[in-house]
């Protein structure tokens, strides 16, 4: 069986092409006629399901060189260097003003017979990023494949838009900051108000939210959600899902503790979220942009699922009990106070977060009424969802920056799901991080984003990509 960690997301339909990452492209150029030193056709069979590599052209003489680099289209997203089996006296050593000219990613791949890095391409590593040109030296088929998709995800990204739903009266102020995505990789940022979901309720009947609910079986236990509430909700997802269609978006959130919730609304999009994560979307609470942004990230460079919630240092005991009525203090018996300084607690809306199915244990999660907090009293209207993490798992947090130039990536686990007595915090997940203090001393926002598994090194290769400056902790 397959563990939680290696669990890809379940897609229930097949995605709009929008949502699936395109496969890399990559040219390969001969330095001069001769055997190659790749086996390309190893190579394609390594690659396969992403990246597709082009007909190689041989180099006949500087001057063609020259014209086959610049006239590289803009389907090419990178370079495959291949050499004939002699010292590194190729083309690209003696002529690289073509390549700087030109700008694409140049990628020397490794030894494929060793899976180790080619040694003889460290000096023209060097040589050429000191003249401006983007470098790639490929460790391993590992590493290589992680900048394959890293490179599809930047072609993805480059035509992408997202939307957010609701009053910009958050510091995620898409509006005066949106912005800083759109110069750095190319993302629109469209802010709606939330009467255009509304507007939609009524071309849904009760056949449309049963047929929602018939294809995902075992995946929603009901709760204690009314049912008035669930169908409510499946016509949220349903709006939602007709306006993201209508925009070509790759994914939503909506503002709902500074317009919705606040104006006494509980058509809350949480089951929304999961929902809509299964037609291939990604979707964040509250309409914050640079977190959909890593969720974008992990959902697209992994495949797999992922969920963002608040994150609470269990150090801050006087702040967590203003908030929750509680400090949610981890058990002595297991967590001592010596330990505490790399403890956080996750947790949104009464629960650890919008859970995906495929991130619990189970499989499944339960559909509750919507948590509400200590300051928005629970009152059984809204439906939300309630699922544990897998405890002892390991987890990698990212979370892009406003500047859309930043990514702090943090190595953690999942410690427990831990259940509480009071119904505006019904669970939380216990994360231990391996250097918390170093994460919050460059923190963002209260919103991370969690993946399971060790993919710190994915997301540095993603950085390279995008030109990101990648903070690892």
């Amino acid at each position: 069986m397959t563990s939680v960690a290696e669990r890809t997301r379940t897609l229930v339909s097949t995605p709009l092409a929008h949502l699936v990452r395109p496969q890399a492209r990559l040219q390969p150029i001969l330095a001069k006629q001769g055997d190659p030193n790749i086996d390309l056709e190893a190579l394609r069979q390594v690659t396969a399901g992403v990246a597709t590599l082009a007909p190689t052209i041989a180099v006949e003489s500087p001057e063609h060189w020259a014209r086959v680099v610049r006239g590289l289209g803009p389907e090419v997203d990178g370079i495959l260097p291949v050499s004939i089996a002699a010292y590194p006296t190729e083309i690209w050593n003696s002529h690289p003003q073509p390549l700087v000219e030109r700008g694409l990613p140049f990628v020397f791949w490794s030894i494929l017979k060793y899976n180790e890095p080619d040694f003889w391409r460290w000096s023209a590593t060097d040589f050429l990023r000191t003249l401006g040109v983007k470098v790639f030296p490929v460790q391993n088929n590992r590493h290589g494949l992680a900048l394959l998709r890293a490179l599809g995800l930047k072609r993805q990204l480059a035509t992408a838009r997202m939307v957010v739903f609701g009053e910009q009266n958050f510091p995620w102020n898409a509006t005066v900051a949106g912005h800083f995505l759109t110069d750095s990789m190319g993302i629109k940022v469209v802010v709606r108000p939330l009467a255009d979901i509304r507007a939609l309720y009524g071309r849904f009947g009760a056949k449309d939210v049963q047929g929602v609910l018939e294809a995902r079986p075992g995946r929603y236990k009901i709760g204690a959600v009314r049912p008035g509430e669930l169908e409510q909700a499946v016509k949220t997802y349903l709006a939602i899902k007709t306006i993201l269609e209508e925009e070509q978006a790759l994914g939503f959130g909506v503002n709902c503790f500074g317009d919705l919730i606040i104006k006494g609304g509980r058509d809350v999009p949480c089951l929304a979220q999961t929902l809509l994560r299964e037609d291939g979307y990604i979707a964040s609470c509250d309409g914050d942009y640079p977190t959909m942004l890593g969720m974008a990230m992990a959902t697209y460079l992994l495949d797999k699922p992922c969920l963002m919630s608040n994150m609470y240092p269990v150090q801050y005991v006087g702040a967590l009990k203003d908030h929750f009525g509680d400090p949610l203090a981890p058990a002595s018996e297991r967590y001592g106070t010596a330990e505490w300084k790399n403890l956080a607690r996750l947790a949104h809306c009464g629960f650890v977060g919008v859970v995906s199915p495929e991130m619990s244990p189970e499989g499944a999660v339960t559909l509750q009424d919507w948590g509400g907090t200590y300051e928005i009293k629970r009152d059984g209207r809204g439906c939300g969802i309630d699922g544990n993490l897998a405890a002892g798992q390991r987890i990698t947090i990212v979370q892009p920056k406003f500047d859309g130039r930043t990514l702090n990536v943090c190595e953690a686990e999942v410690a427990e799901t831990s259940r509480h007595p009071f119904r505006h915090c019904e669970s939380s997940a216990l994360l231990r991080f391996r250097n918390l203090e170093g994460f919050v001393a460059n923190i963002s926002r209260e919103h991370i984003v969690v993946v399971y598994g060790d993919h710190a090194a994915d997301f540095q290769v993603l950085s390279q990509v995008l030109g990101l400056t990648c903070q690892v902790f």
